[in-house]
């Protein structure tokens, strides 16, 4: 089976058959968790015996299963992992003595009593297991920032102590020294300084092989290729574009960008990238949105190349620069009240742009926008937002509900809302600008 981000895969393996440990950045929905996953397969361990002629168990690690944001519970997720990833490798005596010391971790009365039942599970695996063992830790980023420098430093000596047994593959979204914000001698980060390395865009091949797996019937050779180039080879933005594009009818002839900025889920998938990104590095990509010509300083490029969301050329996906030339406008925008922006579906409040609306909220605030200042009753926002059919399947609690959602999104005190008001036994208004009306 071929490995996914073939390149970048093939340099993890070399790394890991000569006893390095790896550091995979990379924004959310880059594909970090699919090369993880894909790296702790038997085809993972069948390349790195090919490579260095060793047995190696790679044991996928998911962070996010760590029931708290602790080094007691990161010692217990591993060890949870390890138990379900090493079972076909584990002999009777190892295994009931791991579950002992997963066990002795949970149950331990201090962070030095869980430290040292982890760090004998290990001890004990690295002596007999009979094979190399590497950690793929994923979704690294909350525990790695919230871990002490002493559990840091217990990784570093357990690395050092069967460094040709034991090694360590990371994914976070930054690279860990910006994670920490400083950098401490004899640090875990230190093993990564050499092998750390940024998750690649999509090649064509992967693209289109991704498209593939969407099925989607009305994909045609022509709209694959819209889909790649407006999604700028990013693996979140290709899928929820073709998602959209793959909708439209076979007739239809209007602007791809146009139609993809008109859905939540694409704004959603741009969203998720720029809260990512520090304020420093919104402004400079607004400045490129908003003034190409004036361009940015050859660092500032570099740093935000690193993160793959633009290239030398400018943004790589249009997608993205089209809801950071939205964001960067939001300046212009009236800072009292509620403005929607029909183009590409923005809603702000106060001057604020809200987080991305769900379908059903975008539907039922445009309703409202249209009729600002009006009143509109269930039965008008039922077959607006739902449709003619659905009127006796939906109720009234079911438009609360829907309510309620929009109001916790655009109101400063949902339970006190000034913008989207109830006028009770009517329906409910919008109020465009609550300092300047007669109220309710």
């Amino acid at each position: 089976m071929a490995l996914p981000f073939a390149l970048l895969a093939k340099i993890i393996l070399e790394d890991l058959a000569t006893d390095r440990s790896v550091a995979i950045t990379g924004l959310s929905n880059t594909g970090k968790s699919t090369l993880m996953r894909a790296l702790a397969s038997a085809a993972g361990e069948t390349a790195i015996k090919k490579l260095s002629g060793q047995e190696t168990s790679l044991v996928y690690v998911d962070c996010n299963r760590a029931v708290a944001i602790s080094a007691r519970a990161f010692y217990e997720v591993v060890l949870r992992s390890l138990l379900e990833g090493l079972n076909d490798n584990l002999s009777e005596d190892l295994e009931n003595k791991l579950r002992d010391h997963h066990r002795d971790v949970t149950e331990a009365d201090s962070a030095f009593s869980a430290s040292l039942s982890f760090n004998l599970a290990l001890t004990e695996l690295c002596e007999q297991l009979g094979r190399n063992l590497s950690l793929i830790l994923d979704e690294f980023d909350e525990i790695y920032a919230a871990l002490d420098d002493r559990a840091l430093l217990n990784l570093r000596a357990l690395r050092d102590r069967f460094r040709d047994r034991l090694t360590f593959v990371s994914a976070t979204v930054r690279n860990l020294p910006t994670i920490r914000g400083r950098t401490i001698e004899g640090e875990f980060a230190e093993l990564f300084s050499h092998s750390t390395y940024t998750m690649h865009p999509l090649s064509p091949q992967e693209a289109q092989d991704m498209l593939d797996e969407l099925d989607l019937s009305d994909l045609d050779v022509h709209r694959n290729a819209e889909c790649v180039e407006l999604a700028g080879k990013h693996p979140g933005l290709l899928i929820s574009t073709a998602q959209v594009i793959g909708k439209l009818s076979k007739d239809w002839e209007g602007d791809f960008l146009d139609a993809v900025m008109r859905e939540a889920q694409p704004r959603a998938e741009c969203f998720k990238i720029w809260e990512q990104l520090t304020k420093i590095e919104h402004a400079a990509l607004i400045s490129l949105a908003l003034n190409v010509k004036e361009g940015l300083s050859p660092q500032r490029r570099a740093e935000l190349v690193q993160l793959g969301i633009v290239n030398g050329d400018g943004f790589i996906s249009p997608v993205f620069e089209y809801f950071v030339a939205r964001r960067g406008r939001g300046s212009e925008i009236d800072t009292r009240g509620v403005f929607l922006d029909i183009d590409s579906g923005d809603v702000w409040v106060g001057g604020l742009q809200i987080p991305v609306l769900t379908d059903l909220e975008f539907r039922l605030i445009s309703l409202l926008y249209e009729r600002r200042d009006k009143i509109t009753n269930k039965f008008r926002i039922v077959t607006t937002v739902w449709g003619e059919s659905y009127l006796g399947e939906v109720d009234d609690a079911r438009v609360e509900k829907l309510v309620s959602r929009l109001r916790s999104k655009i109101e400063p005190h949902p339970s006190n809302p000034i913008y989207l008001v109830t006028q009770r036994g009517r329906g409910y208004k919008l109020i465009s600008n609550p300092h300047s009306s007669d109220g309710v």
